[in-house]
């Protein structure tokens, strides 16, 4: 005898009691059980009923074909018109953006230019400081070949408008003019002091930059808009600084600086570091950059102590080689700044022959795929041609399929409702998530095969499957005469539950499984084991009525099972039993007798594991005859999941004759042939 662990098919987790959750929720009727192996002969005579086109053609008939084909020959000619004319748009919008590009490169060169320009007058400047400051004792560099180095740019340059009424900056000619005529007076010392000697460079470099600003603000939304403006504000931040670099020299070469050139290398040093930290943020390389040039280059910290100093503003001894170191160690910073300008410049000059080789690719492309597109053309043409005598060629085949697909189709419907309550399945089936259910009451029916571990010992694996597949076919065939819901099978137990989604209302369930546990029990008298005919199978049913939850297990293989104390309880009452007899609870007994007709007789006070002394009953019969409840069953019910489908291709060709078919196919294979060659 099995012991009650190896019955428990649920955890003792159950609700106590409770109502059923969705009680007003219509469940939709379990259907009917014809067999599924045949199809009505009007089903199978009606064809498919297939229209297409705008109008609702029928493909199947000889007017209806026509005009289908011309319907699908003109079908393609939209969507190749739709590739020529975004194509046609694209080519447009991308020759628009070559021009806007040109206008961006002339600009940058513009820009660029300004920008040499300035960086010449700059170091000019520089120079011209240093020599007027040593009273020309000390030249470091050829003023003339500099000088020449200016020009050069200058004559270069593409000479922009400039936006300020100033005779000086309307043409190059006059630039040039007045620029020889302020070197002459810096070579001759014609000049009251530095700071006028630097007027001319600072207000040309102010001009030029403010040109070089006004140049990048009107084309904002190229590629090259970010480093160009990272490119002013370098070139702007070497502008003040070098001014300040004048201003500071004057201050260790004199010993102290007046107010207003105190008021001027605060300013221009102040504005030289805000535009070099406004050039970083445009570019995150460049903060890089800037920061490795500060710990490359070696006089960074005497310049930062130095530029400290000038800001304290104390009076100190005039020292010469004070004001020449921190000139050389200013012009070597300003010299690392340029080469950071430098590489800004590149970077600009490698987008812009990015973005100009990218819109020449665009343009490759889209010239070929229209060429693609006027090519490919006839060929979708006839494609489509072929799809369509095609598709008209096998309707008949569309109409024996889609018998085949509804046939497979109730076949699968019947398997999956007999996995699961037909609620549960169309809720599965539309993706719904499975809520589980309190039951307030319901019936359980457990029953096994008494000494099955002996005779499973006795028997090869083969013959006990072999033994538990027809046992099991005959109560499956059986219990579908009853309003019960089959939950699983362990071994040799066989479980099954009644009061779940009820197929008709009114019925009760105990009555149900207890009607269904005379006739399987009746089944099982005169039940042969196939290797064993002189052995008669001894089975054990136990019965009870009560709470329980059901729901959905899993997703894969999804399992529907029953979880509470009613389960348990049903278990423990069938393994007390003794076999050939219906074992059942005293809530059973109440509800057997609500329903009448049912034969119960007191088995006594038994004590049940958990739940103390209790009185069970033995279930011996009903009144009168048990009426034949076999309505749904049906002599092809075992071939549905096994037999062939009527409607395959196998069957057809059985039906029709294989010597017909396939001359119909070669006959019909030709017949297109020469559709297509002719």
């Amino acid at each position: 005898m099995k012991s009650s662990e190896k019955r428990k098919v649920s955890p003792d987790k159950g609700d106590g009691g409770g109502t059923r959750k969705d009680a007003d929720m219509d469940l939709p009727p379990m259907p009917k059980r014809p067999s599924l192996v045949s199809i009505d002969s009007e089903d199978e005579n009606k064809m498919v009923e297939v229209k297409t086109g705008i109008c609702g053609l029928d493909p199947t008939t000889g007017k209806g074909k026509q005009i289908h084909l011309i319907q699908m020959l003109l079908l393609p000619f939209v969507p190749i018109m739709a590739l020529i004319i975004q194509n046609s748009i694209n080519m447009v919008s991308i020759l628009e953006y070559q021009n806007d590009m040109q206008e961006t490169i002339d600009q940058v060169q513009i820009s660029t230019g300004l920008g040499n320009v300035t960086e010449a007058l700059q170091s000019e400047r520089a120079e011209i400081a240093f020599y007027l400051f040593t009273n020309g004792s000390i030249i470091r560099r050829n003023l003339s070949e500099h000088f020449a180095y200016t020009n050069s740019l200058i004559e270069h340059l593409k000479w922009p408008a400039f936006r300020i009424d100033d005779q000086l900056f309307q043409n190059k000619i006059l630039f040039r003019i007045r620029l020889d005529d302020f070197r002459d007076k810096i070579t001759k010392f014609d000049t009251p002091n530095i700071e006028a000697g630097i007027a001319f460079y600072n207000r040309a470099n102010y001009i030029f930059l403010d040109q070089l600003t006004r140049e990048i603000k009107e084309k904002d939304a190229s590629g090259v808009w970010r480093p160009l403006l990272a490119y002013k504000n370098m070139i702007r931040a070497i502008e003040h600084l070098g001014i300040s670099m004048v201003f500071g020299e004057q201050y260790f070469g004199r010993g102290d600086l007046d107010q207003s050139s105190y008021i001027a290398f605060v300013t221009n040093d102040a504005l030289g570091q805000d535009f070099l930290n406004a050039s970083q943020n445009f570019a995150f390389w460049i903060g890089t950059r800037y920061q490795a040039m500060q710990k490359d280059y070696p006089w960074y910290s005497n310049i930062t102590r130095r530029r400290l100093e000038i800001l304290g503003r104390e009076k100190i001894q005039p020292d010469f080689e004070k004001a020449t170191e921190y000139f050389y160690a200013m012009l070597g910073y300003l010299d690392s700044l340029q080469k950071v300008q430098y590489e800004i410049r590149k970077t600009i000059e490698q987008t812009i022959v990015r973005e100009v080789q990218a819109s020449n690719s665009h343009v490759v492309i889209g010239i070929a795929l229209l060429a693609v597109v006027l090519i490919i053309s006839p060929v979708i043409i006839i494609l489509v041609r072929m799809i369509t005598r095609t598709l008209q060629a096998f309707s008949e085949t569309l109409l024996h399929k889609t018998h085949e697909l509804r046939f497979e189709k109730k076949r699968s419907d019947k398997l999956l409702y007999q996995m699961l309550p037909s609620s549960v399945a169309q809720q599965l089936r539309i993706h719904k998530t499975v809520a589980a259910e309190t039951y307030s009451s319901i019936t359980i029916y457990f029953s096994d095969i008494v000494g099955f571990s002996e005779l499973a010992y006795q028997s090869t694996p083969m013959q006990v499957i072999s033994l538990m597949n027809v046992l099991y076919k005959m109560f499956d065939s059986r219990i579908d005469c009853y309003d019960v819901y089959k939950i699983e099978t362990i071994g040799d137990a066989y479980m099954v539950a009644s009061g779940l989604h009820m197929r008709e209302e009114g019925k009760d369930h105990a009555g149900e499984i207890s009607a269904m546990a005379i006739d399987l029990l009746h089944g099982t008298e005169n039940f042969v084991i196939p290797h064993m005919p002189g052995e008669r199978l001894k089975i054990r049913i136990g019965i009870h009525t009560g709470p329980a939850v059901a729901g959905v297990i899993g997703t894969k293989t999804p399992r529907y099972c029953l979880f509470g104390d009613s389960v348990n309880l049903a278990a423990k009452i069938e393994s007390t039993g003794l076999p050939f007899k219906i074992h059942i609870s005293q809530d059973t007994k109440d509800c057997l007798d609500r329903v009448g007709g049912f034969i119960v007789k007191l088995r006594g006070e038994l004590e049940i594991k958990g739940r103390g002394v209790m009185d069970t009953y033995w279930l011996t019969g009903k009144h009168g005859v048990l009426p034949d409840r076999r309505r749904y069953s049906n002599k092809d019910d075992d071939l549905e999941f096994m037999a062939d489908n009527p409607h395959s291709e196998a069957a057809r060709r059985g039906k029709d004759g294989p010597t017909t078919h396939q001359t119909s196919f070669f006959r019909r294979t030709i017949s297109l042939c020469k559709d297509f060659l002719g």
